[in-house]
């Protein structure tokens, strides 16, 4: 019977925009792994086949990348030998069936000539064997990676977004970012992976997001820089950006713009959210009106906002903003989105136990509440909060 309540109110709140004020999950912390220095991001992926999604994390500061398996949460390194680790996220890249890793390292705000190396790392298929490393690219201050599906026909793209130009010489520079993707050769272990320029027109470029945008089966590219938040869109003409927001105001890039992007949907009205600016102080959400976004500071007592993500927690077709900051007073929160008040109401999911570099909403024990895992920088954490009802 709940199935079918539950089924109802999307139902429902897709036709009208109904709205049904569900009560958040509880959340059980568990504290996966107390000693991990400077984690900074952390995502999900069945990397050892038993249909359980295991949580991946890096470090900027170590020169692994580690694994921890689920349900027990065991401790795996994966790879020893590379420093400023900076992001990675899971793909099948071979086609063989099990999950590997795109995978960013060698990243330095100071050294925007060298570095920027672009790994996949090969799934042994053994937990016991040594994952392979193999060379996409070279891209200084290569930041985020992300997989879509960029021309719809069911293959993943690589998409990087660094921080820097190449050559820029301070946060400031006038030197454009390049925005590119990587479609996976034929023999990704032997081939080359061809660069393929998006954008050349972004400024300190610090996140991206993928969301299906429109009707088609691709998903689009959102990104924050110093420029605000932009959409990149590919059709058959090629690409097509949209400047969104302008975002946070300041006189130079640190302070303007924005920081992290994520979308979401309050039943059938999509939204934005964004930490503005750069590892800034506000949670900001956007709404469109008459094809303007409205501006909306929802929180600024952030230090160092760094993790963001939307998702329906509590599937009521309303999505959850969540929001942490690495520095104190080390806070994630879940901001929960008030109809009748047209208000976001902030409740801690974690007051001072996590200094919030990554946060990824993922379901771990497959019982159909999402949990939540985030990485702490500051903190050397790595902690699942479990959902229940």
């Amino acid at each position: 019977m709940s199935f079918a309540i539950s089924i109802l109110k999307t139902i429902l709140v897709s036709m009208v925009g109904l709205s049904f004020q569900a009560a958040l999950p509880s959340y059980d912390r568990i504290v996966v792994d107390p000693n991990f220095e400077g984690a900074y991001q952390i995502t999900s992926a069945d990397l050892n086949g038993d249909n359980l999604p295991d949580l991946v994390a890096v470090s900027d500061r170590l020169s692994e990348v580690v694994w921890y398996e689920n349900p027990t949460w065991k401790k795996h390194v994966l790879l020893y030998e590379t420093s400023g680790n900076i992001d990675l996220n899971p793909y099948d890249i071979d086609g063989d069936s099990d999950m590997d890793l795109a995978f960013a390292c060698e990243f330095s705000l100071s050294e925007t000539i060298n570095g920027g190396h672009i790994y996949w790392l090969e799934n042994p298929g053994d937990q016991d064997k040594k994952w392979t490393k193999h060379l996409i690219d070279s891209l200084p201050t290569t930041h985020r990676l992300r997989w879509t599906d960029i021309d719809g026909d069911g293959t993943g793209e690589l998409v990087n977004l660094p921080m820097l130009g190449i050559g820029s010489t301070g946060t400031d520079s006038e030197i454009p970012v390049q925005l590119v993707y990587y479609a996976i050769p034929e023999d990704p272990r032997v081939d080359d992976w061809s660069r393929i320029l998006i954008d050349s027109s972004l400024h300190l470029s610090h996140s991206i997001s993928i969301f299906n945008w429109d009707e088609d089966p691709a998903g689009e590219i959102l990104t924050a820089s110093s420029d605000g938040l932009a959409l990149f869109d590919f059709n058959h003409r090629g690409w097509n950006k949209k400047k969104m927001t302008t975002g946070n105001d300041g006189e130079g890039r640190v302070t303007r713009g924005a920081g992290e992007v994520a979308a979401g949907n309050l039943g059938n009205r999509r939204f934005l959210a964004s930490i503005e600016p750069w590892h800034g102080n506000k949670v900001v959400f956007y709404t469109e009106n008459d094809r303007q976004w409205q501006r909306k500071v929802i929180d600024t007592t952030f230090v160092d906002g760094h993790a963001l993500a939307c998702y329906d927690l509590n599937n009521d077709g309303f999505d959850e903003i969540l929001a942490g900051h690495r520095g104190k007073t080390y806070n994630l929160y879940i901001f929960q989105y008030q109809p009748a008040q047209d208000q976001w109401e902030r409740t801690a999911l974690d007051r001072g136990g996590i200094s919030a570099a990554g946060v990824h909403v993922f379901d771990a024990n497959q019982d159909g509440i999402p949990d939540i895992a985030a990485s702490g920088s500051a903190t050397h954490n790595i902690v699942l909060y479990q959902g229940r009802r």
